[in-house]
């Protein structure tokens, strides 16, 4: 069938070149639909469940919010682990499911759960935006030169994030920095005393005198009239004439208690942005799945007509980070490593081939074998990243259109005065029809591991399997049904024979080689012996990682400064970081986010800083050095800043880290346990060993130390006596104290908190907290340190969970070490240096490391299998197992190559460079199976004069089995020195086309380099073992298997008959 294809296109030429121009349009049009990404979105299905607590402790949350949630959805389905961190005034619980649930699916499961979970009413669930790692698309500071930072915050959450929400594709604006303006009443501690007045005396009255109402409708004559009673407080003037109570016929009211005044929430967070002290920020997530190109597109479209609209009041929106110069950035590494890639080829192809012509009609090849993928691809939904088009190798893309080109050039070299007839043409397009055919199945077949991986190399290989199998379908259409009739085109007119005279002497010097190699295989045998050797000892001394490193062009901190540190103390440790950072001129912006953002869903307390750092482009940087080495001085430079423990991570990375391993770090160990000052013992432990470890760069605590606290103990017994009420006492605290507000002011469409507060000076020290008065039944104010021992004691910032058990993590940075070995290392010190209890304690690694693991063991598995395949799809094609069997054994001596590669790179064996792998291994056997095809053929033809010789002259036993020996000798050298010059061109084209990748540098270019060096280094060797150890191996068992003995004579015999 694929015969009578190729035939019919050959004579329908024009047709099939008018389909092609079609094909190649529509190619381009789907480009243009292609959803576009700098790196694949790495992240499980993941549900976040949120539920803020004003005012309680750590402690508390844990006790009260957390553990409840998480024995109700803990039992979810599909569910694969959850993890939660209870901090102070937060409950944050991450559950992540396994591949293969559908995100609003595990969303309506927990939302179930959720809502029948018992808690206080006061406490809401709710669940975290759509989105996923890389949903960040922009970052925006919305600056001014005449506003205050109360003015821009107003502006920013009532006009800019509301527009924006609104953007199709957004799933939330988060703000960051500002102020939250609030109503509140301050109230004056003596004017109570005075009154008599308790705090919820207050607070009553607030509540109960601003509400509206409906009354229904009245009918007056032929008129309906709507019934409404209006009594909200609608500012400061309303709030302050609201009646409490009434002294001697006189009405007290609230402005007698207290000064109504306009205020702002109690700040948990603050932003710095390069020379700014205080800042605001946006930033804008985007919904999963989304196409990012889109929805930026109109997230900037709507930047510009808020920009139009607020420049009149000197607001100015600045975007300083956005996804779509990551986007730029990789497709245009992406893009020049391509063209790059392909030009060489083109060249390589114009040495070998020795006419432009030549060249083009394979070159052809890539533009409609891209056309075929983006095609498929649109069609299918298959996003297009940096991993799937940067592992696209042009030069294996071409191997068919040269074999078949090449082909035809010969018929061409044979007659070169004559035209060229088109059944010489078919002729010669049929004999390679099946190898072609059979190679690019087997190298289909070899990408079929990363359709078996999970999870996140999962997500972000079985993209890379997608597209190049399309690009290799769509190269193997444009082989034997487009390139027959354009290579037909460009040489049936007589030409002169193209003589390539280093070409020519390399076949001379080859054929000498390998005629010493067959009549001497013991040198074949050496050569593979040491090559195999060479297999183990290059495996098993290489460096073993998960994935390399992916520059993303810009810098993620995360800073630890001194438990309890005061807001104010932060901002100033800010400062002194921004500073530092921007004494580099690599440097494009730092931002610094101090605690949490407004809407408090952030687990981070003012302790800890997040800071995105920017970088120029690495063009620019004066210095000229790599980005490691910039990360190298930066670290040291941090190191100099007393009380500041930085480590340096990547915007993406660290978010994909955190879903992962629950902490912003590659690496970690995770104690779990009861006792949290016997964990954090352990922990502490831990963390003074790592530091002693070869290769680590930076380690702590994820959890934050604890922190000081002033606690009331409250004396139920002596509260009993005076009728006081713990309710009584909370309530003191947690809104008098704590400011929890007790209600909403509703300006136009606007609403604020509004609180009633004791001044600073009434709740700034333990002394003045004792001295706050509650309402006993009686009537007489008691002071809060009558009924409650007020004590200064430490407690737990934050308390974490893992799948319900209490867990500390530390996090580790490693360098200038591989993963395997680092962590042989780092566990060997850890088991004799940190002593514990088993029986309550427990060490568990987490992180990439657990990926690196799952990813090997289905590896071997999958791999496996798909040999298993390949043997049986090579033994259908070729029908003797031996042949299949044969072309299957340059597998593994292939991978020399591209192991000695590595080692000469000082890279490691990982997930990418495993996909250059499975490239090679098809190379190979591609390769394999078109010489041992080609030796098939020309061994047959020498067999078969060898036996009519046989038969006219009657020769012995021993003479005829000499003969038969030297034409299967004559076979053998004539079919490896016809597939000399297009093996020798696949695999230089193939080597040639990822060269650039293997020298690539900056964004974009981590996992190119890496699988191309695989490919580039493979190749060299699996070249050589194509040409000389392949063509030795098929002589020595054709020998063995055509002249052996009796039934060598009895099979001839039958065929002489």
């Amino acid at each position: 069938m694929i015969e009578r294809a190729v035939e019919f296109c050959l004579q329908r030429r024009l047709i099939v070149i008018l389909a092609t121009i079609l094909v190649f349009i529509y190619g381009l049009y789907s480009w243009t639909q292609l959803k576009l990404e700098a790196y694949p979105d790495v992240g499980d299905v993941t549900v976040i469940v949120t539920t803020q607590a004003r005012g309680l402790a750590a402690e508390e949350v844990e006790q009260q919010i957390t553990v409840p949630l998480e024995r109700a959805l803990a039992s979810t389905p599909g569910l694969v682990t959850i993890r939660s961190t209870s901090t102070f005034a937060l409950s944050l619980i991450t559950m992540v499911f396994k591949d293969g649930v559908e995100d609003y699916w595990a969303r309506q499961r927990v939302l179930e759960r959720v809502s029948q979970v018992p808690l206080p009413s006061s406490f809401q669930p709710v669940l975290g935006p759509l989105t996923s790692p890389v949903g960040e698309i922009l970052r925006y500071a919305v600056e001014s030169d005449e506003m205050s930072l109360a003015e821009l915050s107003e502006i920013q959450r009532w006009i800019i994030v509301p527009a924006l929400n609104q953007v199709p594709g957004v799933a939330s604006v988060a703000n960051f920095g500002g102020l939250t303006r609030q109503f509140q009443l301050e109230v004056d501690p003596l004017a109570l005393q005075r009154y008599g007045l308790g705090l919820s005396d207050i607070s009553n009255a607030i509540t109960s005198n601003s509400a509206s109402s409906g009354g229904s409708r009245i009918t007056r004559g032929e008129q309906s009239y709507v019934i409404r009673s209006i009594g909200l407080v609608r500012d400061l003037e309303d709030l302050g004439n609201i009646v409490v109570t009434e002294n001697k016929g006189t009405p007290v009211l609230t402005r007698d208690l207290g000064t109504p005044r306009m205020s702002s929430q109690e700040r948990e967070g603050v932003l710095g942005k390069d020379r700014s002290s205080d800042a605001i920020q946006g930033t804008i997530q985007m919904l999963k799945g989304e196409n990012a190109q889109q929805v930026l597109k109109a997230v900037h479209e709507r930047l510009e007509q808020l920009q139009a609209e607020l420049a009149p009041q000197g607001v100015r929106i600045v975007p300083y980070l956005d996804r779509n110069e990551l986007v730029d950035a990789t497709v245009e590494k992406v893009g020049h490593t391509v063209g790059e890639g392909v030009a060489l080829v083109f060249i390589v192809l114009m040495l070998f081939l020795g006419s432009a012509r030549s060249a083009l009609v394979v070159s052809v090849t890539i533009p409609i074998a891209l056309s075929v993928t983006f095609i498929l691809m649109n069609l299918t939904r298959l996003p297009a990243n940096l991993l799937s088009l940067g592992s696209i190798d042009f030069g294996v893309i071409v191997d068919g259109a040269i074999v078949v080109t090449e082909a035809i050039l010969r018929v061409r070299e044979l007659n070169p005065t004559r035209p060229l007839e088109t059944d010489a043409v078919q002729f010669v397009v049929r004999q390679v029809v099946n190898p072609i055919f059979f190679a690019t199945i087997i190298i289909i077949t070899a990408y079929l591991p990363l359709l078996g991986l999970e999870r996140v190399e999962a997500k972000l290989f079985s993209p890379v399997a997608y597209t190049i199998s399309y690009a290799l379908f769509g190269a193997l259409l444009c082989s034997l049904l487009v390139v027959p009739g354009l290579a037909y085109i460009a040489f049936h007119r007589p030409s002169k024979v193209f003589h390539n005279v280093v070409l020519e002497r390399l076949q001379a010097r080859y054929a000498e080689l390998l005629a010493a190699c067959v009549d001497k295989p013991k040198i074949v045998y050496a050569a593979a012996g040491a090559a195999f050797l060479g297999v183990i000892v290059a495996g098993a001394t290489i460096g073993r990682e998960f994935l390399p490193n992916l520059d993303e062009g810009s810098l993620w901190l995360q800073v630890q400064l001194p438990s309890g540190i005061s807001i104010g103390k932060a901002q100033e440790m800010a400062r002194d970081l921004r500073n530092a950072v921007l004494e580099f001129p690599e440097v494009s912006f730092v931002v610094t986010q101090i605690g949490r953002n407004d809407d408090r869903t952030d687990p981070w307390t003012t302790s800890h800083i997040e800071a995105p750092v920017g970088l120029k482009p690495y063009h620019e940087w004066p210095s000229g050095e790599t980005k490691a080495e910039f990360v190298r001085r930066l670290s040291e430079r941090l190191r100099q800043l007393p009380g500041v423990d930085a480590g340096v991570s990547q915007p993406i990375i660290d978010n994909v880290n955190e879903l992962v391993s629950g902490a912003h770090s590659a690496l970690v160990v995770k104690v779990f346990g009861e006792d949290l000052r016997e964990m954090r013992r352990i922990a502490s432990e831990i963390v003074a060993t790592l530091r002693e470890t070869p290769g680590t760069t930076q380690t702590s605590i994820v959890q934050e130390p604890p922190i000081p606290q002033i606690a009331f103990h409250i004396d139920r017994t002596t509260a009993a006596r005076y009728g006081i009420n713990v309710a009584d006492v909370a309530n003191l605290i947690q809104t008098g104290v704590g400011g929890s507000p007790i209600g909403q002011i509703y300006v136009n469409d606007r609403s604020y908190d509004v609180t009633v507060r004791f001044p600073p000076e009434a709740r700034n020290s333990p002394e003045a907290l004792g001295n706050l008065l509650v309402n006993a039944t009686s009537g007489a104010q008691i002071p809060l340190s009558q009924i409650a021992k007020i004590t200064l004691q430490n407690g737990e910032s934050a308390i974490s969970h893992e799948k319900t058990k209490r867990a500390l993590t530390v996090r580790v940075d490693y360098d200038n070490r591989d993963l395997s070995s680092y962590l042989a290392d780092a566990q060997a010190r850890i088991a004799k240096n940190v002593q514990f209890d088993p029986a309550l304690y427990k060490l568990v690694w987490g992180g990439k490391f657990e990926n690196q693991q799952r990813a090997q063991a289905r590896l071997r598995v999958i791999v496996g299998a798909v040999l298993a395949l390949m043997l049986v799809i090579l033994y259908i094609g070729f029908g003797k197992m031996r042949h299949a069997l044969l072309i299957l054994a340059v597998v593994p001596l292939a991978t020399f190559g591209g192991l000695v590669s590595l080692h000469i790179r000082t890279d490691s064996l990982n997930v990418a460079t495993g996909v250059g792998f499975l490239a090679l291994f098809g190379v190979a056997v591609q390769n394999g199976i078109i010489m041992v095809a080609n030796l098939n053929r020309t061994t047959a033809v020498r067999v078969a004069s060898a036996r009519s010789r046989w038969v006219a002259t009657g020769i012995g036993r021993d003479a005829m089995r000499r003969e038969f020996i030297a034409a299967i000798r004559t076979g053998v050298m004539e079919g490896a020195a016809e597939r000399f010059r297009p093996v020798l061109m696949t695999s230089t084209v193939a080597t040639v086309g990822m060269l650039p990748a293997a020298m690539a540098t900056g964004v974009g270019s981590d996992v190119q380099r890496s699988l191309a060096t695989v490919i580039v280094g493979g190749l060299i060797v699996a070249t050589l073992l194509t040409l000389f150890i392949l063509p030795s191996f098929y002589f020595v068992t054709e020998c063995f298997m055509r002249t052996r003995g009796e039934k060598f004579l009895q099979r001839e015999g039958a065929a002489q008959r």
